[in-house]
């Protein structure tokens, strides 16, 4: 059976096996194309592609493989692509850092992981915004920025709808469930979006149309 190895769009699992299960010749002016299905030997979901051989004489079918079928075609894109996780832009790198490493866990199904990585990036975010007051809990400063109209009512009432604190009791370790960490990255995306995200496009967009200041005329 043909095969192509790549990273799988759908699940984590890295230059994991495809099978080629279809393969339909393409009707074409002098360049022979086919286009083609595998399914992920991890997941059991498939990809699209189109291949040729490298060989133009080349007679044989991709389905008449029985190794890498690379070897012999040459595989163009491929649908879908894996797509990089990425943190909502102007997002400060450090918060980013663990937003995107709670992206990597949520993606691989480590629900207590992701938690936790979202629970840092809202801790630091909110620890670095001007005027925080220090040696607060999140849900402290949560407030101070809400008073303070940094932050809407309606993020302040929504925090208090997931599990963005955690247990103080060491001895009663938490275990989360996709629910828990679907809720936390949701509310994460959108407070990161709401502080940062925001405030970056309105500075850009002023900077477009504002002209620079030329100081005051003699």
């Amino acid at each position: 059976m043909a095969i192509i190895r790549r990273n799988c769009p759908h699940c984590p699992t890295d230059q994991v096996a495809f099978q080629l299960e279809f393969a339909k010749r393409v009707p074409s002016d002098g360049h022979v194309t086919w286009n083609c299905l595998a399914i992920c030997g991890a997941c059991n979901r498939p990809i699209c592609f189109i291949a040729g051989p490298q060989n133009p004489r080349h007679q044989g079918t991709p389905t008449e493989v029985n190794a890498n079928m690379e070897d012999s075609f040459i595989v163009g894109e491929i649908w879908p692509n894996r797509t990089n996780p990425a943190a909502p832009a102007h997002t400060p790198p450090h918060v980013q850092k663990r937003f995107l490493e709670g992206e990597d866990a949520f993606k691989r199904g480590n629900w207590n992981s992701a938690v936790a990585m979202y629970r840092s990036a809202l801790d630091i975010a909110t620890k670095g915004m001007q005027g925080v007051p220090q040696g607060q809990t999140f849900f402290q400063r949560l407030e101070w920025l809400h008073n303070n109209h940094a932050i809407t009512p309606d993020i302040r009432s929504w925090a208090d709808h997931v599990r963005v604190e955690g247990n103080a009791a060491l001895h009663e370790p938490e275990e989360f469930e996709e629910d828990d960490a679907k809720a936390l990255r949701f509310f994460t995306e959108m407070f990161l979006r709401y502080v940062y995200e925001l405030p970056g496009a309105v500075k850009e967009f002023r900077a477009k149309i504002e002209p620079p200041n030329q100081g005051n005329s003699a």
